[in-house]
């Protein structure tokens, strides 16, 4: 007996559909399912692509460019979609990362680069959410609401730390959304990604001498996306609050995100 996942009829919004990271697999994952997308990115270029994707498989998939560490931009988001389409049951946050240049000991990060890190990371899913679960909760219609971590969030974030701060409270803040909005009906998840060989990984000059590595297993787009969709259906009904890890086992071994190569001086 099968046991498909049916999003038939439904809208979700995702932030950062880049058609090579987790964000447009997880867009073309919806639309398989029978779901409408609205993808959120930060030029017509990006969007184009997934939409593309999404279109010649028979889905339905919508743009709005917006840089979504600028609340002028991300503000109108929501209410836009719902005068738009006249519904939204779902959002996936999935934009954030890291950038190499970031990568340094923690007395060498300039608090500058703290907040644009946390911004990426936690602030604009905060935002998001927010309006959101407002929405969701003036048109009394449930929802579920999947954001990103990592397990730079678990133990410790070496050479990363604002990252692993940003991460940690997206686990933290999205637990205190599931608490505050079961009454509504609208459930709050996080999936947490280890090492994700996305295009923007794979072009990083270590991947190839980590991809050789027995330390480090990469999970797939593609598997990090199955997760997030799972939590947007109604499989996952009975699943808030929780933080979901999909990792291929690295977190096991040690803490995600550590690198030799780096040195404090």
């Amino acid at each position: 007996m099968a046991l498909p996942i049916d999003l038939a009829g439904r809208l979700f919004l995702v932030c950062g559909v880049a058609r090579g990271g987790i964000g447009g697999a997880t867009a073309r994952r919806i639309a398989a399912a029978g779901g409408t997308v609205v993808g959120v990115d930060q030029t017509q270029e990006i969007l184009d692509a997934t939409i593309a994707d999404i279109e010649g498989a028979s889905g339905k998939c919508y743009g709005v460019v917006a840089d979504v560490t600028d609340p002028a931009q991300t503000d109108p988001i929501i209410a836009g979609i719902v005068e738009r389409h006249g519904r939204l049951d779902g959002v996936a946050n999935v934009a954030g990362g890291t950038k190499e240049h970031e990568w340094m000991p923690l007395e060498r990060t300039p608090t500058s680069q703290f907040r644009e890190t946390l911004n990426l990371n936690l602030e604009y899913v905060f935002r998001i959410c927010r309006d959101a679960a407002a929405s969701m909760i003036a048109r009394k219609v449930p929802g579920s609401l999947v954001n990103v971590g990592s397990v730079s969030a678990l133990t410790s974030a070496p050479w990363h730390g604002p990252y692993g701060a940003a991460k940690s409270g997206i686990s933290a803040l999205t637990r205190t959304m599931a608490f505050e909005w079961k009454e509504y009906g609208i459930r709050a998840n996080t999936v947490s990604p280890g090492a994700v060989l996305t295009e923007r990984v794979k072009a990083r000059r270590l991947v190839a001498n980590i991809e050789s590595s027995d330390d480090v297993k990469f999970t797939s787009v593609d598997q990090l996306a199955n997760a997030i969709v799972f939590l947007l259906s109604d499989l996952a009904a009975g699943i808030s609050g929780q933080t979901l890890v999909v990792d291929s086992a690295l977190s096991t071994k040690f803490c995600g995100g550590a690198r030799k190569t780096v040195t404090a001086r």
